[in-house]
Parts: structure tokens; sequence; C-alpha cells
């Protein structure tokens, strides 16, 4: 018995189809077939029952599972804690932020920190979307991340420290390419395209739309502000958006939204069951103290 097999028997418990499992374990079905057969030759006994395509474990299969899902996750949070050990003895620190800020806010910040820091560490950066940051948090492929609140991920420490402003965009040639500043209430008969709702922004942001005026019409919805002033230019919408880095390439007119300050609430987020090292500690300091200069964006970042 070996580990890949302790692997591959899980995999196909969980999926109930040898295609699927193969597929998802980057093997062959037929290397899938011998393993599961190896392993029930040693064990003396028959792991699955076959029905059509389709598996089922057995009375001995269901007592194998809950032996092998305890030693694989005994297993990975060994692995876990080797890695975090890892980053924090060389000195690491591994942080994720959301696309439109970790080209923007984050060098900024970490450069501020590392020019006052006595022994500033090494930061490892990637950017995702605000779920799987906190998701690699959880796995512990990341230490810190920049993001939305994310609501499966509640036991984690949110710290407010940077709003996005909300704004709307319309084309040159737009009748409302002529003001400045605009309600929610006065874009009542507009066509609106705004963020999907699969995201924490276009939850948060229809939201606060329908809050001033439930009657509004949505008529469209895509994942970002490329893909948003796109359309807005195209077919003549108003988009309501963040007002990122994004929206710089395109021949738009942006209006002030009359929306709350704290509509697009970005967080600092860590699992605070995880032993902090020193490094990560000060720098989680440091954002704090910069707070109230982010508040009053004396960051010039977009």
């Amino acid at each position: 018995m070996n580990l890949n097999q302790l692997y591959y028997f899980k995999e196909l418990a969980d999926k109930r189809q040898y295609t699927k499992a193969a597929d998802n374990l980057y093997i062959s079905q037929p290397t899938l077939t011998v393993s599961i057969k190896q392993l029930e030759k040693e064990l003396n006994c028959k792991l699955f029952r076959h029905s059509g395509r389709y598996v089922t474990l057995t009375k001995y299969g269901r007592i194998f599972y809950e032996t092998v899902v305890s030693c694989l996750n005994t297993l990975e949070n060994g692995k876990k804690k080797i890695h975090q050990t890892i980053r924090r003895d060389q000195g690491n620190i591994s942080i994720a932020c959301i696309p439109t800020l970790v080209g923007t806010l984050l060098p900024v910040l970490i450069k501020e920190y590392n020019r006052q820091a006595d022994n500033a560490p090494h930061f490892i950066i990637h950017d995702n979307p605000s779920y799987q940051v906190c998701q690699r948090i959880k796995q512990d492929r990341y230490d810190i991340g920049i993001c939305s609140y994310v609501d499966d991920f509640k036991e984690f420490t949110y710290i407010p420290f940077y709003t996005q402003e909300i704004v709307a965009i319309v084309s040159k040639d737009s009748d409302l390419a002529k003001i400045s500043e605009i309600t929610p209430e006065e874009l009542r008969g507009e066509n609106i395209i705004t963020y999907t709702q699969d995201i924490t922004i276009g939850q948060d942001v229809t939201n606060a739309l329908l809050a001033s005026a439930s009657d509004l019409k949505i008529t469209n919805r895509l994942h970002d502000e490329l893909a948003i002033a796109g359309q807005v230019i195209a077919n003549n919408l108003v988009g309501v958006v963040a007002n990122t880095v994004y929206l710089g390439g395109f021949n738009i007119h942006k209006i002030k939204l009359d929306l709350p300050a704290d509509t697009r609430q970005l967080y600092l987020v860590y699992d605070p069951s995880r032993n902090l090292s020193p490094e990560m500690t000060d720098f989680i300091d440091f954002i704090k103290s910069k707070i109230d200069d982010l508040k009053e964006r004396k960051y010039h970042i977009e």
C-alpha cells in the first residue's frame, strides 16, 4: 500500500466514477483500475460495488474511507505546518491581492513598509479574485490577503482599510456625459450594466443601487471593469463600476454616483488560527497605521 493508492481510493469514493476520478487525478483510467484492484487484493476485500458507470463503497470500503480521510487530513495539516514554518524561517510573506490593486496600492504599501522596516521580509505576490484569495489562505498557500469580505470564511480576521469609489460610466456621446454627479434614482429608465452577482462586488453594488431605487433596470452583468466599459461604449449603456485603473484605457465619461462610501469595502485578511510570524505581525500593524491615510486618499494609486 502506498500514498498514491490512498489518494486514488479517496478520489474514486468521492467522485463515484472511474472516468471523473482519473481525470481529476491526471492519470489514465486503467492506471486507476489497477491501483484499486491491488489495494483490494492487499486488504483481502472488495472496497467498491459497481452499478453501471458508477461505483459505491461497500461496508468494508466505508470503514477504510474513514481511516483514509483521517490519515490524509493529518498528512495535509503536517505539510501546511512545514510550508508555513519554511516561509517564516526564510522571512517570506506570501500575500495575495485582487487584480485592480495588485499593481497599484499593494506595491506602494510594500515599498513604504520596506523603507521603514528594520528587517524587511521578502514578499511573494499573487493576484486573485476575493474568493480564491480566502480559499488559498485557508489552504495555507497564502499568508495574507487584500480582498472583499467573503461569507464562506467568517472565521478570518478582516481589517477594513480601503474603499474603491463606485461611479457611473457612459460613452462621451451620451446625454449623461454632460453631468458630473448623479443619484441612483436619476438612473431610472436607463439600461444599466454592472457586475455579476456571483462575485462580492456584484452583490454589494446591486444591493446599494436597489436600496435607493428598487425599480432600476439592470440589463446586463459582467465580471470586470474592462468588459463592462467595452459594453458601455458599444451599446450606449450606463455602467456602474469601481473607479479602477482598468477604466483608464477607455474613452468614457465618469459620473460621481451617490452611493454609500463603503459600498466597495476592501480588507486586509488573515487566518487568526495560524501562528503569525513576527514579520507578518509587523506588516499587519503597519497596514493598520495607514488606514487613516488611505481613507483620505493620501496615496495616489489610480
